[in-house]
């Protein structure tokens, strides 16, 4: 009987450790899934009396911080410099622009939105608009991100979801 309780005391100790590793793990996925980033770009058209805006936001809807690592713009494929980007794909519509470069070790809070590139330009029509948005979308965007657990999969704006 005694040999009966010790081995039932020793099952029943093992149970509630592999139970008490089993919930650590679980705990640390929550944690790093808690706080995981994910950014995403959205456009936004407005027109009012023949003056249109085009605005390129970049926005983290997750649940923790995006710590940007990397920040690049691709022009046509090719990296370049912002401000050379922008001055290439809108040639004089670039002077009535705005733009937003976000620094390497920048940390985005999450649900914070970013205008990356604003444009505001004469429109009459919306082919007007449509052609404006054509030209900027020869920009692309490369984000290296992590959260702050780990390093995330990269926003790139050249891989559609």
């Amino acid at each position: 009987m005694e040999i009966l309780v010790s081995i039932s005391t020793l099952v029943v100790a093992l149970c509630a450790l592999g139970f008490t590793a089993w919930q650590i793990s679980v705990q640390r996925n929550h944690n790093r899934i808690s706080v995981r980033p994910h950014l995403f770009s959205f456009t936004t058209r407005d027109k009012h009396d023949n003056i249109a805006r085009l605005q390129i936001l970049l926005i983290n809807n997750g649940l923790g911080p995006a710590f940007i690592n990397r920040f690049q713009i691709y022009y046509k494929g090719q990296p370049c410099e912002p401000d050379a980007a922008v001055s290439a794909a809108l040639g004089d519509l670039s002077k009535n622009s705005s733009r937003t470069i976000l620094g390497d070790d920048y940390g985005m809070p999450a649900n914070e939105t970013k205008v990356l590139i604003a444009v505001t330009f004469p429109a009459a029509a919306d082919e007007v608009i449509d052609s404006v948005e054509a030209k900027i979308n020869t920009l692309d965007l490369v984000i290296e991100y992590s959260s702050a657990y780990e390093k995330m999969k990269p926003y790139d704006s050249r891989i559609k979801s």
